[in-house]
């Protein structure tokens, strides 16, 4: 039986490691969410306190994995902010502003994208009523939490558990990371399949898009530059640019624009369904490898992903 729970080297297999981070944060974010919506109505409100349940359960869940089974730091993940973290994460961010700026400009000169009006709120697809400015603090504040928390389980524990796994089958971090990534990354386009608008093109380039979002991660060990792109991304997509973002609708638009349905677009799903997205991710990848040249990153591997790994300990 123990051999069932432990390895070799006497730690918790990774398999129960992630079933106990999943069963802590549903226990934790379920029953909070069934009671916030018996006590608060539909609202603004209602939806940023949701956010927050969402990503307080996904954190201690974390913390009881590196508490009591790791015995490692919230480090690890790469969630040890201070200065360096924050100029990563605005770096990420100004990434994705350039990003997005080509592709409406790209759009609006080809004639796919029309102007119709400006400073939108997109009230229509709620049952409540909202400012502007409102809306644009919900949008902050719901896309900052679901954003982290799909970096901290996608981006660094998933990654984790996935890499300490596969050590017996390759020993050498490298290939392992590889082999990781290829494993990993179309579960985050799979995790938008359901989307409105989702299609075959749609999901790949979402898989694609989660290994250029990991080169940050793997690079420094830090979340910093990776929250920072995923964020600024689908908050300028929608409330800046008025795309839609992975099918759904932003609260409010600096820009409310009307585009045609057809694959130069994405369509209803947004740019994130457009076969010129791939134009985007090499954008950001030259970006990315002229920061690391930039910073003397000499590996695409930091030291501390393999020192990380519990299945060599």
């Amino acid at each position: 039986m123990r051999k069932i729970i432990y390895n070799s080297k006497d730690n918790i297999r990774p398999i129960w490691r992630l079933l106990l981070f999943l069963t802590i944060t549903f226990l934790i974010n379920i029953p909070l969410q069934l009671v916030l919506q018996e006590a608060l109505d539909s609202s603004l409100l209602r939806g940023i306190i949701s956010a927050s349940i969402y990503l307080i359960s996904v954190v201690f869940s974390l913390f009881v994995q590196i508490k009591y089974l790791e015995k490692s730091s919230f480090k690890k993940y790469g969630l040890s902010i201070n200065q360096t973290w924050i100029k990563e994460f605005l770096i990420g961010v100004s990434i994705s502003l350039i990003q997005l700026s080509l592709f409406f400009l790209l759009m609006y000169l080809s004639g796919n994208l029309k102007i119709v009006d400006y400073f939108t709120v997109n009230s229509s697809s709620y049952s409540f009523n909202y400012s502007f400015l409102a809306g644009l603090l919900s949008e902050i504040i719901g896309l900052i939490v679901g954003t982290s928390v799909e970096e901290i389980f996608f981006r660094a524990f998933l990654f984790y558990i996935t890499y300490e796994t596969l050590r017996v089958l390759k020993k050498d971090p490298n290939k392992r990371t590889l082999i990781t990534l290829i494993l990993i990354a179309p579960l985050f386009g799979i995790a938008h399949i359901f989307n409105d608008g989702a299609t075959i093109i749609s999901t790949i380039n979402l898989a694609v898009d989660a290994i250029i979002i990991y080169l940050p991660f793997l690079i420094t060990g830090r979340l910093g530059m990776s929250i920072g792109m995923h964020f600024s991304w689908n908050l300028f997509l929608g409330a800046l640019f008025g795309f839609p973002i992975s099918g759904n609708i932003a609260k409010v638009s600096v820009i409310s624009i009307n585009t045609p349905n057809n694959i130069f677009s994405g369509g209803v799903f947004g740019p994130e369904g457009s076969v010129l997205y791939i134009l985007l991710v090499i954008i950001a990848l030259v970006l990315i490898l002229y920061w690391k040249k930039r910073e003397h990153y000499n590996s695409f591997i930091n030291p501390c992903i393999t020192e990380n790994d519990l299945s060599s300990h």
